[in-house]
Formats: structure tokens, sequence, C-alpha cells
């Protein structure tokens, strides 16, 4: 499974966060099957389905919010260490957040 990392989501207002969810699960190119706040990094993290579009996905997500400027968005693997925690790995740039 692939996963999408929208940096600093929880920032954005409640009308933005609704219209954002309402408009992705219209997609016939790519599907959600969970999504995960991460609270301390003020993030979401989307994960895709297997047959969804991973690239279609972060270039609609990147477009839907070019407006915002605190918005980011990475590709990310998730993988867990040795102490349990989950680890993002980012794939452009390469970087790794624990949470």
């Amino acid at each position: 499974m692939k996963y999408l990392y929208i940096e600093n989501y929880l920032k954005i207002s409640k009308e933005q966060k609704r219209d954002f969810l309402h408009t992705i699960n219209k997609s016939e190119e790519f599907k959600i099957s969970n999504e995960k706040i991460i609270f301390s990094e003020e993030s979401l993290v989307l994960g895709l389905l297997k047959d969804s579009n991973v690239q279609k996905a972060y270039e609609y997500f990147k477009n839907y919010f070019k407006e915002i400027k605190d918005i980011n968005i990475d590709i990310i693997q998730s993988s867990f260490d040795k102490s349990n925690h989950t680890v993002l790995t980012f794939t452009y740039p390469y970087r790794q957040i624990r949470v």
C-alpha cells in the first residue's frame, strides 16, 4: 500500500477539510483506504488502495492545495522500527519522521 502525506492539514479550515474529503471520494483513479491524523505534525496520512494511481493522487492533491502556502504533499512509505514506532519515509526529498 502507498501513502500520501499532507503536511499542515490540520491548519486549514473545517470547510476546506470537508470539501477536500468530499472531492477525493469522487475520484475514479485512486481510492482512499484509510486516513490517520498525526497531531504532533498537524498532518494527515492517506492510505491508497492497491489499484490506485499514486502519482495521479499526488498530482491531484498538489493541485488542490496549490493556493495554500503552508500545505505540502509528499509520497511516503510507512515502516516500523524496533521500538514499534511508525517511521514515515518520504520519497521526494528523502527524509524520515518518527511518529
